[in-house]
């Protein structure tokens, strides 16, 4: 049963004193009150550096941060229901629901659509994929469900499955058809519902108590998970991709300090540094993470605590932003797949394709994105949909996991920018939060 675990190798033993050592360290940081964001960056470099030292070894301690991904996702069903419910409460009227949907989805989709379209330019500008070897390609690629069947499973038939699923958006929708029906009912008889919103109040509060818990692990979670991430990816294949790897960054650091960073500037009037500043917490957990819904109450308390946005905004965009519009899994990442697969496979692209990618990406994005691998289902919807060989994918899933990193970090910022943007114009934005100086606060207090 614990063969895979048995010391049977002086690296094994090595790694097991390593890992006791780093979970030491990293108690030994929280009880003397280093910053939770600090605690995370010194958890990635001790698991970066476990996983080149100690190589294929390292994934041995692979459960470690499986078990943390697991308490993840444990909380993120339950805390989205209550979140939209007392979210969705709390606005009250109609109107004000429609402004905030509205404007949340437009700039989650919108930012997705120039993503798509950066992730074009820099793949033809440097033609990616030219030359590859695709002799010895064998790859089994998932599914491509119809557009039809994937907008019917944005609604709901059985919730209690699409919870047990991980299903989000059936889940939102679900909550706020209930979250409609107690406002409607509130104007009629507040008396009757309020049993009900006081419950849902409380739920909210125990929710929130039980997500700082098992953020306190992340630290753990992420040195577990990048010496795996590290440990599995070997030199020769890392040397053969690099330019994919830096190409991938240079995009998203481009996005991110023009397209997301100039919106917080330019539309939201807002000073872009203090908001890298706010969010920079959200942002680390995101990278050693990678995964946009293990870093969903991090986000939520982000906004809220950090960057000066309502509790209702926050909670209902956040959920919605780890589903939707993801700029770099559902955005840059399918992009450059799909001229990579052209490219190494010889197949030329003409300029219709290319409209027909940033329409597809920004379309499969509101359905695909709640599901378990997005990215290659994002990538895999747009080669399908080019009519080209979906074996293309194969050709950088080597280095997926260090891409992934980054990935995640650029969908994080994006549902972020998205929502203080939102809450900007529907004067849900403290200023004297958002300006407020961070130096000395947590994520989540008393953390």
């Amino acid at each position: 049963m614990f063969v895979n675990l048995a010391i049977d190798s002086w690296q094994k033993a090595v790694l097991y004193v390593v890992t006791l050592l780093a979970i030491l360290l990293l108690h030994f940081l929280a009880k003397r009150k280093v910053k939770f964001s600090y605690r995370v960056l010194v958890a990635l470099g001790l698991g970066l550096l476990t996983g080149i030292a100690l190589g294929s070894v390292s994934t041995t301690i692979r459960p470690i941060g499986q078990l943390y991904v697991r308490l993840i996702s444990m909380v993120v069903i339950p805390l989205v229901f209550v979140s939209i419910l007392r979210s969705f409460t709390q606005l009250g009227t109609s109107e004000k629901l429609k402004s905030i949907s509205v404007r949340s989805l437009f700039w989650l989709l919108s930012t997705t659509a120039v993503a798509t379209a950066l992730g074009l330019v820099a793949a033809l500008l440097f033609e990616i994929g030219k030359g590859f070897d695709v002799s010895d390609i064998v790859y089994t690629p998932r599914e491509v469900v119809p557009i039809e069947t994937v907008l019917l499973n944005l609604f709901p038939n059985n919730i209690v499955a699409h919870m047990v699923n991980n299903q989000m958006i059936p889940v939102i929708i679900f909550a706020v058809f209930i979250a409609l029906s107690i406002n409607f009912e509130a104007r009629r008889k507040p008396e009757a519902v309020k049993p009900v919103t006081d419950l849902i109040e409380a739920s909210s509060k125990v929710m929130v108590g039980v997500t700082k818990m098992v953020i306190k692990f992340t630290p753990y979670g992420v040195f577990a998970l990048m010496a795996n991430a590290a440990g599995r990816n070997n030199i020769e294949t890392l040397k053969s991709l690099l330019v994919y790897i830096l190409l991938m960054y240079g995009v998203m650091l481009i996005h991110f300090v023009f397209v997301q960073l100039g919106l917080i500037a330019v539309v939201g009037k807002l000073n872009p540094i203090q908001f890298v500043k706010n969010i920079f917490p959200a942002q680390v957990v995101a990278f050693t993470s990678q995964s946009s819904y293990g870093t969903l109450p991090v986000t939520v308390k982000t906004l809220t605590d950090r960057n000066g946005v309502s509790e209702k905004i926050a909670s209902f965009v956040a959920p919605l932003g780890a589903n939707i519009g993801m700029n770099a899994c559902g955005g840059i990442f399918p992009a450059m797949v799909a001229i990579f697969t052209a490219n190494a496979f010889g197949i030329n692209l003409q300029f219709t394709d290319f409209i027909l990618i940033i329409f597809t990406t920004t379309i499969a994005s509101i359905g695909i994105a709640g599901v378990p691998g997005i990215a290659t289902i994002a990538a895999t919807v747009v080669l399908a949909t080019l009519g080209l060989p979906i074996e293309g994918i194969a050709l950088v899933a080597g280095v997926d996991a260090l891409i992934d990193m980054g990935r995640t970090a650029i969908n994080v910022t994006g549902t972020m920018v998205s929502a203080t943007l939102t809450a900007k114009k529907e004067n849900e934005l403290d200023l004297e939060v958002y300006y407020k100086d961070k130096s000395n606060q947590e994520v989540v207090q008393d953390m």
